[in-house]
């Protein structure tokens, strides 16, 4: 009996002891804050400092990865940015005590170097103190040198945005709104640029409710539209997550003859007819020929994939995607008469769009035919299968 007492002595103890490396080991789980604050290096605001993440570096116990701490020290309110960059694939999170407040990992858009990614994270600070900015490494096999730039944040002075202006502010949260004032009728381009994130936009009032992705280019985001005087609210946020700096700017486009929003407008060959669509995404022009004409009709559309339809004397022709891109095309032999021009945008979705004619000359017009590709392509099919049949 001693020795089973002594046997359920040790093993108590043994008990104890793993129950306290537990509790230890949770303690630097996602442990930077735990075990990173007191090697913490300090982080100068407007400076940048180089480090590399090696084996040695301080061990994270939840993943096998490795970070590197750095002590900011802030004033309430204060708003910081931070851009990791170099050859690490790393992620960035900064903590107040055991909480952590903020952090980003790679966007896969590299602003230096091809090998890496940069991060960008912003931030702002909820009281005096100092904060713990950790570098991770975003695997237990990633390893490498970095850089990391610490810049104060001046954010937009807050007055409405209105035509031909611009800001320039760091993204901190979910969302930021913006007051956009329009004086003069006409058509807009807002855009929404950054190489931090995947730029998402959004425009509201006046009857107006759109928004965006893409359609700005490398991953920014735009709307063009035509607003009336009045007050909007611009959403600027992210599609990844991420935080970082970013552009917002506010463009009036001069129209040489005038944005058109009702139906039935006459076309004229060789000028571009500036438009937009109506609720139900459907716009009609009027071309009236005195002659027969061999015409190119392009609708170049903002945001959305237009369609083309094109009736008249001898002529029933639809083409979707025959332009560049998601773009409508057609080409058509017309004879003199009125032909309907039409344009609308699949889904029913409302924008800006271009309509071009172009006469090409020449031309067989005693059998008007659609020169698009499509319809060019199926009719060559059908000569093909009606060879290998005879």
């Amino acid at each position: 009996m001693k020795d089973l007492s002594l046997n359920a002595s040790h093993a108590r103890l043994f008990t104890a002891i793993a129950m306290t490396l537990a509790l230890t080991a949770c303690q630097k789980l996602g442990g930077i804050a735990a075990s990173g604050g007191d090697k913490a290096q300090n982080l100068t605001v407007g400076e940048t400092v180089s480090g590399e993440i090696t084996s040695s570096s301080t061990l994270n116990y939840n993943d096998g990865s490795r970070h590197q701490g750095y002590k900011v020290t802030m004033k309430s309110g204060e708003a910081v940015s931070l851009e990791l960059g170099g050859s690490l694939s790393g992620q960035l999170a900064v903590f107040d005590g055991q909480n952590m407040i903020a952090n980003a990992s790679s966007s896969g858009m590299s602003e230096g170097d091809s090998t890496g990614s940069s991060v960008n994270l912003a931030f702002r600070a909820p009281k005096d103190g100092n904060y713990l900015v950790a570098v991770n490494s975003a695997s237990a096999d990633a390893f490498g040198p970095f850089k990391l730039k610490a810049a104060k944040v001046v954010p937009y002075d807050g007055k409405p945005l209105g035509a031909d202006s611009e800001a320039t502010d760091w993204l901190m949260g979910e969302k930021q709104e913006y007051k956009l004032k329009i004086d003069k009728a006409g058509l807009y381009a807002i855009t929404l640029e950054s190489s931090a994130f995947d730029a998402y936009l959004r425009l509201n009032g006046r009857n107006v409710e759109l928004e965006d992705d893409d359609n700005g280019g490398n991953l920014n985001a735009r709307i063009r539209t035509y607003l009336e005087p009045g007050e909007y609210t611009i959403a600027a946020s992210s599609v990844n997550g991420n935080t970082g700096s970013f552009k917002l700017n506010v463009k009036l486009t001069p129209t040489e003859n005038g944005l058109i929003t009702r139906d039935g407008t006459a076309l004229t060959i060789g000028q571009t007819a500036q438009s937009m669509m109506d609720s139900r995404g459907r716009r009609t022009f009027v071309l009236n020929l005195d002659a027969p004409k061999h015409i190119q009709f392009d609708a170049i559309a903002d945001g959305f994939d237009s369609v083309l339809k094109i009736t008249g004397p001898g002529v029933d022709q639809e083409d979707d995607d025959g332009g560049n891109g998601t773009n409508a095309q057609l080409t058509l032999d017309l004879r003199a008469g009125r032909y309907i021009v039409a344009v609308t945008s699949l889904g029913n979705q409302q924008g800006v769009f271009e309509l071009e004619t172009t006469d090409l000359g020449g031309g067989d017009v005693a059998a008007p035919a659609n020169s698009n590709r499509k319809d060019a392509a199926e009719e060559a099919a059908a000569d093909a299968a009606a060879a290998v049949i005879n």
